[in-house]
């Protein structure tokens, strides 16, 4: 009875153990095929210790985080996840929110209903509006990203592809306009929003990619320069 509950107290402090460094190794990175192999080794490094009667403390530490991270960065494993199912939806939120009062303007002008008239504003009005979406966009993807190393790399990319996306989105949209006529009907406004939803989500892509394979690229190159020069 008593060898029972110390069992389940184990298996219980083990699988919180695992819990957070699968998510501690997926915000910092790691792929999801590397998370699964460390998870194999920190599982037979904490069995290993229980067999020799210590705790998992004797493997992780003090800092279980610290130490969870340093397995993941002498392995050369932070980093490489793209992780676009988190950083494309989290942009285009961003912009989104940036964009909340031109986007119910054009609602309301598609179909068919009374929308304010902002009169010699309008031009400032869509202006700020672009800049605000810009900024969120940043931010928010930004704040998703803060543990992983290649952070800022991406944002760098994004500020430099995502006024590039913009344009595209804006040509797009009034080629598919001029295309059905200037329609306003609800169908014409769906294509508009799936195209620029698109190209925006490719942008992000896009910016998130170049960011992580050059640093893992420039990353490569110096080991390789380093191996190759006498001792």
């Amino acid at each position: 009875m008593n060898t029972t509950a110390i069992t389940e107290a184990e298996n219980g402090t083990l699988q919180h153990v695992f819990r957070t460094a699968n998510r501690l190794w997926r915000r910092t990175g790691v792929r999801g095929v590397d998370r699964k192999d460390l998870l194999t080794e920190l599982e037979a490094e904490l069995d290993g210790a229980r067999r020799d009667g210590h705790s998992a403390s004797t493997v992780l530490g003090e800092d279980s985080a610290l130490t969870l991270r340093q397995w993941a960065d002498e392995r050369d494993l932070s980093g490489r996840a793209l992780r676009l199912t988190v950083v494309v939806p989290v942009a285009l939120l961003g912009v989104a929110a940036g964009l909340a009062v031109v986007l119910l303007a054009v609602f309301a002008a598609f179909s068919d209903r009374p929308t304010i008239d902002f009169g010699p504003f309008v031009l400032p009005m869509y202006a700020s509006a672009g800049l605000f979406a810009y900024l969120c966009a940043l931010l928010s993807v930004w704040v998703v990203l803060r543990r992983d190393p290649h952070a800022s790399s991406t944002i760098r990319w994004l500020a430099v592809l995502l006024p590039l996306g913009a344009i595209v989105c804006s040509g797009t949209g009034i080629a598919i306009a001029w295309w059905r006529n200037f329609n306003t009907s609800s169908t014409v406004f769906a294509v508009v929003i799936t195209a620029v939803v698109l190209a925006l989500g490719m942008t992000v892509g896009i910016a998130r990619y170049v960011a992580v394979r050059s640093a893992h690229g420039s990353a490569t190159e110096d080991r390789t320069v380093a191996a190759l020069k006498p001792a």
